[in-house]
C-alpha cells in the first residue's frame, strides 16, 4: 500500500503544495512608504504570496511598488518581468532602478504561456519576484500562484485593468489604485490580517520636479552634445 501511494504522489500531473519547507519569513511585510497605506494593510504588503493591483497604466503604479520590489531584490535573486503586446513595462525606467541588472524581461505570447513561465519561475526558486499584465486571473491559477509564491519566499504582482473582474481571488492583498486630482486614491478589497477599507487618500505622491530626467540625460548624453538646464 506504501509503495502504492509513493508513486501515485510521483506522478507530474499532482501538485504537491507542501513538497518543501515553508518559508521562513511568510509573516513579514514590507512598507509602501505612505503611512495610510501601510497601517490599512498592518504594516505593508506581505513579502511572500501573491498580489493583485487594479490599476490604469500611467497612474504611478510603479512608484508605488518600487519600495516591495527593492526590499526583495536585497535576496540578489532574479526580477522577473513578464510582459505582452502592448502591455509593456518601461525599461528606460527600468535600467534607472538599483534592482535594474537583476531584472529579465520576458515577452509571452498569450495567457496560457505567461502562467506556464511564471509557475515554473517559482519552482525553480531563481527569481525573488515576478510581476506581470494579467486581467482575468481565475481562481484556480491564482490559488496556485499564491500557494508556489508563499512555499518559495517570492513575491507576485499582478497588474489588471479595473472593472475586468469581480472574482475575489485567493490573494494575500487585493487593491485598486486611481489617480486624480494629484492624488492616488486606494480601495482595499481584500488584505491578509486586516479588513477591507475604501478611498484611502494619498496626496502629491508623485515627483513634482524634473530631477529624474535630468539625472537620465546626464547619464546618456554625450559630454560633447549636453545643453541641459534643469529647472529647480
Amino acid at each position: 500500500m506504501s509503495s502504492s501511494l509513493n508513486s501515485l504522489t510521483k506522478h507530474p500531473l499532482i501538485f504537491r503544495g507542501r513538497e518543501q519547507p515553508a518559508a521562513e519569513h511568510q509573516g513579514r511585510r514590507i512598507a509602501f512608504g505612505h503611512k495610510k497605506l501601510d497601517q490599512a494593510c498592518v504594516g505593508g504588503a506581505p513579502a511572500a504570496g501573491l498580489i493583485r493591483l487594479r490599476v490604469l497604466p500611467g497612474c504611478g503604479e510603479m512608484s508605488l511598488i518600487t519600495p516591495l520590489i527593492s526590499d526583495k531584490a536585497a535576496s540578489k535573486k532574479r526580477i522577473l518581468w513578464l510582459q505582452r503586446g502592448a502591455l509593456a513595462f518601461n525599461t528606460n525606467w527600468l535600467s534607472q532602478q538599483a534592482f535594474g541588472q537583476q531584472s529579465w524581461v520576458i515577452h509571452c505570447g498569450n495567457d496560457t504561456d505567461t502562467l506556464w513561465v511564471c509557475e515554473q519561475a517559482l519552482r525553480s526558486q531563481a527569481c525573488t519576484c515576478l510581476i506581470m499584465y494579467f486581467d482575468q486571473l481565475s481562481i484556480k491559477a491564482a490559488r496556485r500562484l499564491q500557494v508556489l509564491a508563499r512555499q518559495y519566499d517570492c513575491l507576485v504582482i499582478v497588474f489588471s485593468r479595473p472593472g475586468t473582474t469581480s472574482l475575489t481571488l485567493p490573494v494575500s492583498l487585493d487593491f485598486e489604485l486611481r489617480y486624480r486630482q494629484s492624488a492616488w486614491h486606494i480601495n482595499i478589497y481584500r488584505v491578509t490580517g486586516a479588513w477591507p477599507l475604501d478611498n484611502i487618500v494619498i496626496n502629491n505622491p508623485l515627483p513634482m520636479t524634473n530631477q529624474a530626467i535630468a539625472e537620465a540625460f546626464a547619464k546618456y548624453a554625450d559630454d560633447a552634445d549636453t545643453a541641459l538646464h534643469q529647472v529647480g
